[in-house]
């Protein structure tokens, strides 16, 4: 939203609730609009003067009161961002359970067999919480197993419980579309359909109503969802509410990553402090695991959440790894590497844009290229932007990239279509099955101006067919989420000032680093790396307040069923 639409909507939110110009409270309340625009689910108020007045203000309530707006402690919020919050807590505490009665050998056995005899193993404690327990956060960066190890407990599940009813989920079609990928890269005899949100949801064509809900149920024993950084508060709180009571959850996800697009960070939220596991299920998992790490501070999450920790795409002296790490670590210098998987270039050249792209050059200058052969190739390297728009951005660099296309006659001047054109869809189209994120390659018979798109699952559309769509040979970060190449180009704009501020930040860095497997260019100078690096994506939230362990709350974070 645009400063001209940010302030409309602040004003007309104020009239609204009816805050004139001379109320006290006008000022903090415009501040928490701010906040609400900028995806925070709340504004934090340390001044005890401000605080005293929202207290005896109309149109601030405590929670549970039927206000606009809600204040708990130091936090104000719009009203349902509140409920979305409480209601989201309670209802993955609710969760955080024993799944029932375990056959301990049984369990030993399969988990010996899928994990092998080695005790001290993050992905066997894993699918230990997994298969005992209502609720599991399976957390990691790229590369530690986490689609790896939701195999192997599908696999252990699927064979005590045959009738199992299974369902897999993303927050985007791209996202779905890999995770169904990598679960037959590891196992072709599982062959669940993964949905989008939406799609499993049964989002209604009004855009904003679903057919699954609390009244309607969606029918399910199993929910894994992947990628769920992604998705935001309102989100997570209509995937709650739709799930059977004694339906198992399963959520993967790097919490160090991106948040999502719309308010919330409901991820890095959960799994901010101390989760760890509790005494008891520590002594009882280490027959089946090993030894476990005992918090010293019980949340309710304890024995909810693992993260796994060894990465089995980056060694340790892997350059890009150590990239990602360092960010994690809030190192602020960018460190290239002797081998060439880490550079730097200063500045944005067009000229040097086509260089990553030689070997898909070189198949629409040889001709007779097939759509297989250039998603294939295409699908390797990509050029990742902070924004879309600006100087550089995905707009620019895409126009410039089609420009020089023009120059080496790959592309007649005009036209909107030509052979090897990459398209991503932009808009989720139901009835053709395409969804937002969804990348394809344009191809056209050498007779024929009839130009088709062809995309990775091997269905094919006439372009006149397709959804919203626009050229893709870059991308934001945000869009890269949940997808992997060999080579990445990471162009950071060249821009400072306070549009620069609210894109470059430690989290799109690490999005950007984690998207690459073999190498990555970080386009840029130094001083916008620091920047991000000194800038986080936190959201404000009281999400982790409502699910710490207060003195009061007496509840025992139970073990296993405990195993």
């Amino acid at each position: 939203m645009n400063e001209s639409a940010s302030k409309w909507f602040e004003n007309q939110f104020l009239t609204a609730l009816g805050i004139d110009r001379d109320d006290a409270i006008r000022p903090v309340v415009q501040q928490l609009v701010r906040a609400t625009i900028n995806q925070h689910s709340c504004l934090t108020v340390p001044d005890q003067t401000l605080l005293e007045l929202l207290q005896t203000h109309e149109v601030v309530g405590a929670p549970g009161e039927r206000t606009p707006l809600t204040l708990e402690h130091d936090n104000l919020y719009l009203a349902r961002y509140h409920q979305y919050e409480q209601e989201v807590a309670a209802m993955l505490t609710t969760r955080n359970r024993p799944a029932g009665d375990i056959d301990t050998a049984s369990l030993l056995k399969g988990l010996t067999q899928e994990f092998g005899e080695e005790p001290h193993d993050r992905q066997k404690l894993a699918a230990l919480l997994a298969l005992t327990r209502q609720l599991c956060i399976i957390t990691g960066g790229p590369g530690t197993g986490k689609t790896s190890t939701v195999v192997k407990i599908l696999k252990l599940l699927l064979k005590t419980e045959p009738g199992l009813r299974v369902h897999l989920a993303a927050p985007t079609g791209k996202a779905a579309m890999r995770l169904s990928q990598s679960i037959a890269s590891y196992d072709d005899t599982i062959k669940p359909e993964v949905k989008t949100l939406h799609r499993l949801l049964g989002m209604r064509r009004d855009g904003r109503t679903f057919r699954h809900g609390p009244g309607f149920l969606i029918p399910t024993d199993l929910m894994i969802v992947d990628e769920a950084s992604m998705i935001d508060l309102p989100m997570m709180h209509r995937l709650l509410r739709a799930l059977p009571e004694t339906a198992r959850l399963i959520l993967l996800g790097d919490p160090n990553q991106l948040p999502s697009i719309d308010t919330g960070n409901v991820l890095a939220d959960v799994c901010r402090g101390d989760n760890g596991f509790s005494n008891e299920f520590a002594h009882q998992a280490e027959p089946l695991v090993g030894r476990i790490p005992i918090t010293a501070i019980p949340t309710k999450l304890t024995n909810a959440i693992c993260e796994l920790t060894k990465s089995y795409r980056f060694t340790e002296r892997s350059s890009i790894g150590r990239l990602a790490r360092a960010i994690e670590q809030g190192e602020t210098e960018l460190v290239t590497s002797d081998d060439g998987t880490v550079t730097t270039v200063d500045h944005y050249a067009p000229d040097q844009l086509l260089e990553v792209w030689q070997d898909y050059l070189a198949l629409l200058q040889n001709g007779g290229s097939t759509a297989d052969q250039l998603l294939r190739i295409f699908e390797r390297t990509r050029l990742l932007c902070s924004r879309r728009s600006g100087t550089p951005g995905v707009e620019t660099i895409n126009l410039d990239i089609e420009s020089a296309l023009e120059t080496l006659n790959l592309k007649a001047t005009g036209d909107d279509f030509y052979h090897g054109r990459p398209v991503m869809v932009t808009r989720n189209d139901y009835n053709l099955g395409l969804f937002n994120g969804d990348i394809g390659i344009c191809t056209a018979a050498e007779s024929s101006s009839h130009y088709r798109v062809h995309f990775a699952d091997g269905r094919e559309f006439a372009v006149t067919r397709l959804p919203a769509h626009e050229t893709c040979f870059a991308m934001t970060v945000h869009k890269a989420q949940g997808s992997e190449f060999d080579k990445v180009v990471l162009i950071m704009t060249d821009e400072t000032g306070a549009a620069a501020d609210q894109l470059l930040n430690r989290e799109l860095l690490y999005t950007a680093v984690t998207r690459a497997k073999s190498s990555i260019i970080v386009v840029g100078e130094p001083r916008n790396w620091q920047l991000a690096m000194a800038r986080s994506a936190a959201r404000n939230s009281g999400m982790t307040r409502f699910l710490q362990r207060t003195s009061t709350d007496q509840t025992e974070a139970k073990g296993p069923s405990d195993p």
